[in-house]
């Protein structure tokens, strides 16, 4: 008997489109690699002080301040003002400072992708360059928009859920300060804030495109995506109506609270730091609702960057 040798099969080449594709996209990254290592930095760093708040020794000492003070079977003193409240003071704010600090997280990307992303390879030649020899501006634009959309929705939403997390975890031993910031801090804690930051990277490719320089792309990309997120937040919790407490004792605030502080009688949001409450129902219609209108503004800005470059490029 004879047999016929079989030859072995070659995959078959990949689709040139394809690996062109994969070709820019690495370069996108290769060019832009110190920004996304600062931002995969950052975001490590945030999630480790999370757990750090969440799961150290201080965690656990103010925990049991809390909860011995309010059974009466602590045999120290139960005072704010004592040592031994030291850390309870220490995660009635370190909350919402950290809210504070992600909320402020937009502004920073959009110039970024003003000055870094788009307004360099504008101000230098480098985009047309690029435009006439391997590459549609459609799609070079498109590139630069979905590289670092990923990392940044990818990175704020981690940073989102572990500071959820840890504000749930206050509120459920008591550790949350009453007031206005505590109010603003939750609902301001959600999906909404990916919503910012992804604005954020439209306003600043949007301002690049406009201006066409690195510097004035900068201002304009950050103000803009700053003033947006000022305007919205009195919105956010104004949808709802604030519902009256004033029983002691209601809501997640410990042993240290103050209902009132000394400086809001002349400060406009007094009443509703006060005497009023956004219930916690009204979390996710907010949250749902800002979002969906943070996203529409993204997706018109976004419309907008490729209208321009479009009347730019002809």
């Amino acid at each position: 008997m004879s047999s016929t040798p079989t030859k072995a099969r070659t995959p078959a080449p990949a689709p040139a489109g394809a690996e062109r594709r994969g070709t820019r996209f690495g370069t996108v990254l290769q060019v832009h690699r110190t920004a996304l290592w600062i931002w995969i930095a950052f975001v490590v760093i945030s999630a480790a002080f999370l757990l750090w708040l969440r799961y150290g020794p201080d965690a656990s000492a103010a925990a049991q301040f809390q909860a011995e003070c309010e059974t009466l079977t602590r045999t120290g003193r139960c005072s704010a003002f004592s040592d031994d409240a030291a850390a309870v003071r220490w995660y009635e704010y370190i909350g919402t400072d950290l809210v504070s600090l992600l909320r402020n997280l937009p502004p920073v990307v959009a110039g970024w992708a003003a000055a870094v992303l788009i307004g360099r390879e504008l101000e230098n030649g480098t985009a047309e360059l690029a435009w006439t020899q391997s590459i549609s501006p459609a799609r070079w634009l498109a590139e630069k928009l979905v590289v670092p959309a990923v990392f940044i929705t990818a990175g704020t939403g981690l940073l989102v859920l572990g500071l959820r997390g840890f504000i749930d975890w206050t509120a459920a031993h008591r550790l949350l300060a009453a007031g206005y910031q505590t109010n603003d801090a939750f609902f301001a804690l959600g999906p909404s804030l990916v919503a910012h930051a992804l604005l954020g990277l439209a306003a600043g490719v949007l301002a690049a495109l406009l201006t066409r320089r690195m510097l004035p792309a900068l201002a304009a990309g950050a103000l803009t995506t700053w003033a947006v997120a000022w305007l919205v937040n009195p919105w956010r919790t104004e949808i709802w109506p604030a519902v009256a407490r004033t029983a002691k004792g209601e809501g997640p605030f410990g042993f240290t609270a103050w209902a009132c502080k000394y400086d809001q009688a002349d400060h406009k949001y007094s009443v509703d730091a006060c005497m009023g409450a956004r219930p916690a129902s009204n979390f996710w219609p907010a949250q749902l609702t800002e979002t969906g209108f943070v996203l529409l503004l993204a997706v018109l800005v976004v419309a907008g960057a490729f209208w321009c470059l479009r009347r730019r490029t002809g």
